[in-house]
This record gives structure tokens, C-alpha cells and sequence, in this order.
């Protein structure tokens, strides 16, 4: 049988992988065992083009520069249009050009998020196509769009943005064989029905994030990309509305752990008792004296993979409930999870205070990891995903996928 080939869309290079949705893209590449994976991603940056890639998972890497001046413009352009600004900024006419020329030598198309989905609109059907829309990106816009603090321009956007998405997210689902969202939450919201999506959540990779018993210490940590608005958000409101008070009545410490831009981590380290460490090669390196970690995300979407960090590191998370919506896990047994400011407050407090209490917390989120959100599980339930449309395809009897990774009813659920 001659070796199957899949073509993965990029719209950002996932090069170093220091971001939630970078590492996803990896994994999800990584679980197409026995294909040859080629890569054709957008590149924002001269350094992204020229950056060396060594690390087994794709056999060819194409980039095409993409500057962000002329994503602004494109942006721009599409402000009195119907079409999302999330589409019309990674629009390339180079993008579209090469994938004309790879798609033909390809049996597997992966588009990672709508902004790739888009170059599938339209094309034959002559290749299987997969969409990893990963997040209703409209559900994210619609929590942040009113809420306090958020900055004028980006609240702009949210409200612009909102419908157009809602209305791409349900529809464009037509044109692929398969699409993946990370959770129910995300598929009940948009309202598509189930046989239209795979549930695939994301995951954690267990020895990458080793468990550490009995954590101690005064540091809390938010483990995020501060590149990402949503993030950034929550950082701030966490830094100016609930640390304040920890900090001066018990002098704990706030470290965000993370890649941050210059100016945002001046901008955190002029206040007292944070920490910025910025882009780390190892996040379990820096996590030394952090008694807890937190998710105080007010307006994100899908799952939240700082909670599923803290619970594979064995830090016990305290997240907001917009955070903790999307994942499986038990509020009070697995993480806590707060309602106002002053609940954050008292529900970090408890942990401090009290050892058991983290123990108990970190007990159980660990197994959460171990049994609904490790990696290798995931990657095997994607495999059978794929290899059941291509059996499709091919005409001959599709594989079961009722194994450990997930039943037929197409929902990963990992023992």
C-alpha cells in the first residue's frame, strides 16, 4: 500500500512551541502515526522563516511571510464587509498559490482553526478534510465584549466580530469531513449537532509536567501567553483586583510564567510582589515555592490548558467559572472555583493556609489529567478518527473507535 500523505494548515508558525494552541497543532500532527506529514504555515516574521526545524514530526516545511502590516490592512479592509476579521487578517494570496500546488500530492488535509479552514472553502473533494476548529471563537468574544477593564479598541472588535463569527463557526462545518472542537460547551453554544463534531479535548503531556507532592511555598502562578488578549486580560485583573490584598496581608508573590512582550512585562513588574519570568524552555522548572496556581480568565472559550498544567504538575488551581466551564473536572474536589473577587481572595487563602487542603486539591487533579486529558490517549483516538473517514473513503469497512481512547459516539474520552 503506497505511504498516505496529510498536509497540515498553519496560520501561525507553531515554532518554538510556546503557546496552548502551538503545542495542540504539534499533538495533533504528532497522532498521524504513518503518514507523511508535510507542514505550510504563515510566517509573521523574518525569524520564523529562517528558524531551523528538527523534531521528527513533519517530513517537509513550507512558509509563506505574511507581515502584520499587511494583516492590518487586510483587517482593515473587511471592517465594512460581512466576512470575519479573524479570516480577512491571515489572508494570502502566496498561502492559497502553494497550497494549489501541494494539495494534489496530499490524501489528508488538517486545518488548523478557521483562519487555514478558509483556503478549504469551495475545494474538491478529492483528499479528505479535517477541520481542528478547536474553540467557538464567537463564544470567547461574546463573554469579553462588556467586560469592565477590557480596553476600549479590543472591545470594538469583540462586538464587530461576534456574529460574523457565530455565523462562520456554524456553517463552514459543510466543508470538511470532519471538524474537532476541544469541548461540549463549545458544540452546545454554536448549536451544530453532535454527529457534525469530535469532541477531542486537548491534552497534557504527563512526563513533560511531572507531579510533585505536597507543594509549599508563597508564590501563586498564572502560567499563560501574555501575546494572547484573553490572557493578558486576565492577568491584569487578576494583578490589580485580587492579588493586591493577598499580597499585603500574607506577602505572597504572583509570578506569570509565560512568553511576554517587553512593554507587558515592565508594565507587571511595576507593581509590587510580581514576578514575570518570560518564555521558559521548561515550565515544571518554574514552579519552584508556588503554593497555587490560578485561571482567572474572564472571556475565553474551549479548555484552558494552564488548569490542565497546574493539575498534571500537582499545583492546586483556583479558577474562575468562565475558566473552569469547558473542562471535566469536579468544583470543590478537583479545583476550586470562585464566583466574585472576594470568593478568589478566601478560596486562595484556604490553600495557603491549610496543607491538606492542597494536598487534596493536587491529588485529585492529577488523576483528572491521568484519566481524561493525557496525551497519548488523545493522539490515539485521532488516529482512529482519520483512519475511519479514509477507510470511508476508500470504500471499505471503517475501524472501530470504541477502543480506551473514546466510543463511536464521537467524544474523546480517555480512561
Amino acid at each position: 500500500m503506497p505511504e498516505r500523505r496529510a498536509l497540515v494548515l498553519a496560520s501561525r508558525f507553531p515554532y518554538p512551541a510556546l503557546s496552548g494552541g502551538k503545542l495542540t497543532l504539534l499533538n495533533f500532527g504528532a497522532a498521524l502515526k504513518g503518514y507523511r506529514l508535510t507542514l505550510l504555515s504563515l510566517c509573521s516574521t523574518r525569524a520564523e522563516m529562517d528558524m531551523e526545524v528538527d523534531d521528527d514530526i513533519f517530513d517537509e516545511v513550507h512558509r509563506i511571510f505574511l507581515p502584520k502590516a499587511q494583516s492590518y490592512l487586510n483587517a482593515a479592509r473587511a471592517l465594512f464587509g460581512r466576512r470575519p476579521l479573524q479570516l480577512a487578517y491571515y489572508e494570502s494570496k502566496q498561502f492559497r498559490q502553494k497550497l494549489e500546488q501541494l494539495l494534489p500530492e496530499n490524501d489528508v488535509v488538517i486545518a488548523h482553526l478557521i483562519r487555514c479552514g478558509q483556503y478549504l472553502e469551495g475545494k474538491n473533494a478529492d483528499h479528505a478534510r479535517f477541520l481542528l476548529m478547536s474553540d467557538a471563537i464567537s463564544l470567547a468574544y461574546s463573554r469579553m465584549m462588556d467586560q469592565a477593564g477590557a480596553p476600549k479598541l479590543w472591545r470594538f472588535i469583540y462586538r464587530l466580530e461576534k456574529d460574523r463569527l457565530f455565523d462562520y463557526e456554524r456553517n463552514c462545518i459543510r466543508d470538511f469531513d470532519q471538524v474537532w472542537l476541544h469541548s461540549e460547551l463549545d458544540r452546545r453554544f454554536l448549536n451544530v449537532p453532535s454527529g457534525a463534531v469530535r469532541i477531542v479535548p486537548v491534552g497534557v503531556d504527563l512526563q513533560e509536567f511531572p507531579y510533585v507532592p505536597k507543594r509549599s511555598g508563597n508564590v501563586i502562578a498564572f502560567i499563560g501567553n501574555m501575546s494572547f488578549s484573553l490572557n493578558l486580560d486576565a492577568a491584569r485583573y487578576f494583578a490589580r483586583e485580587i492579588f493586591p490584598m493577598l499580597r499585603d496581608r500574607f506577602q505572597m508573590k504572583l509570578r506569570i510564567i509565560g512568553a511576554c512582550p517587553a512593554g507587558v512585562k515592565r508594565e507587571f513588574l511595576s507593581h509590587r510582589g510580581i514576578e514575570v519570568t518570560g518564555a521558559v524552555v521548561r515550565i515544571a522548572d518554574a514552579v519552584d515555592n508556588v503554593f497555587c496556581g490560578v485561571c482567572p480568565i474572564r472571556g475565553g472559550a474551549g479548555i484552558q490548558n494552564k488548569i490542565l498544567n497546574y493539575f498534571a504538575l500537582g499545583i492546586p488551581c483556583v479558577s474562575s467559572e468562565v475558566g473552569a466551564a469547558a473542562i471535566e473536572a469536579e468544583a470543590g474536589k478537583d479545583l476550586l472555583v470562585y464566583r466574585t473577587t472576594a470568593e478568589a481572595m478566601d478560596l486562595i487563602a484556604q490553600l495557603f493556609q491549610s496543607e491538606p487542603l492542597r494536598q487534596e486539591i493536587a491529588e485529585h487533579g492529577r488523576a483528572v489529567a491521568e484519566r481524561k486529558y493525557n496525551w497519548i490517549q488523545i493522539q490515539q483516538f485521532l488516529g482512529q478518527q482519520v483512519e475511519g473517514i479514509m477507510n470511508e473513503r476508500d470504500g471499505s469497512r471503517p475501524e472501530s473507535v470504541t477502543s480506551d481512547a473514546g466510543p463511536a459516539t464521537g467524544t474523546c474520552h480517555v480512561r
